[in-house]
């Protein structure tokens, strides 16, 4: 037996929390109503064990699985993908000791039977990747959407973009967030003799949660405005994490 223990924080007898009908953990997805209690997941591959973290609606689960030399890697996320998709949940995070224990993660989870939303994050210790993870998904989940064609985010009097259509290809794709509701093309310079090809950078957010960004084509770098969805800095700092995501 793998499964070395489970607990979840802040609720005695889990419901759902749509219909308050009894779940068996606070994570679970409710037969009765049809409803996801699970809004994320993250899973953090280390040396001697397997840490998965279950985020809920109203209070997470953790499950804790001890590797064993002659248990194949893929029977571990086999049963945690199974336990992924009984909770109905799409996006996962994926951290670890180093960049190698990430990377396979994210290939057995992505040779798994269900699909994923995979995320990959910075190496970090387990427990300060699973306060990472819980505070960014329920930020992100906070957030604001909107429902506006790409093409309509696009404003200001810089109508020029650099790069050709790559640079037009990569602004429409940061444009294509649902967090994004405004792109604001600035000015254009010219940092003398760099080379290099077309790419896109986020760079910061501002006070107001709002997006800096940088085109870049060689020596001539345009800088861009991209106005979220978020109403404060930290709500900001979650939206340049997706759009970075959404670039790489």
């Amino acid at each position: 037996m793998w499964l070395l223990g489970s607990f979840s924080k802040g609720i005695n007898m889990p419901k759902c929390h749509k219909c308050h009908s009894p779940i068996k953990t606070p994570t679970s997805f409710c037969l009765y109503c049809n409803t996801k209690n699970a809004i994320a997941s993250g899973v953090f591959n280390g040396k001697n064990n397997i840490h998965v973290i279950f985020i809920g609606v109203q209070g997470n689960e953790v499950l804790s699985f001890k590797k064993y030399d002659d248990t194949p890697l893929i029977t571990y996320f086999d049963l945690i993908a199974e336990k992924m998709h009984e909770r109905r949940i799409e996006e996962v995070y994926l951290g670890g000791n180093n960049d190698e224990s990430i990377d396979v993660a994210s290939h057995y989870l992505k040779n798994s039977l269900f699909p994923f939303k995979i995320y990959l994050t910075n190496t970090l210790d387990k427990d300060e990747f699973f306060e990472t993870v819980d505070k960014h998904v329920r930020i992100k989940k906070s957030l604001k959407k909107v429902d506006i064609k790409v093409e309509n985010k696009i404003h200001g009097s810089h109508s020029t973009i650099i790069g050709g259509r790559e640079g037009i290809k990569l602004v429409y794709k940061l444009a294509s967030s649902e967090y994004v509701k405004k792109i604001v093309p600035g000015v254009i310079e010219n940092k003398g003799t760099v080379s290099g090809g077309v790419r896109l950078k986020v760079t910061r957010c501002d006070d107001k949660g709002n997006v800096k960004a940088l085109l870049i084509n060689g020596a001539t770098v345009q800088k861009l405005h991209v106005i979220t969805t978020a109403s404060n800095k930290e709500e900001g700092g979650e939206v340049l994490k997706i759009l970075r995501g959404l670039l790489n």
